[in-house]
């Protein structure tokens, strides 16, 4: 799996005016792992990516945007 930074960050600047505390709190993540992940180039584990899917079944977003299965 690969993080599609870019859509995620548009997702963060649509929805959440740009905040990354707004985003975290969604996900159920670390405000400081998705500054990390979405600034500094750090890898995201598993937790993120389930983070992402289960935000995106609950509002009804294609997860298939911000993560692509390889």
């Amino acid at each position: 799996m690969e993080l599609n930074k870019n859509a995620l960050i548009e997702l963060m600047n649509n929805k959440f005016n740009g905040s990354y505390t707004k985003l975290a709190k969604a996900l159920g993540i670390d405000v400081a792992y998705v500054y990390r992940v979405l600034v500094k180039e750090r890898n995201c584990g598993a937790k993120f990516y389930s983070c992402i899917i289960q935000w995106c079944n609950s509002n009804d977003e294609d997860y298939n945007k911000y993560i692509f299965l390889r």
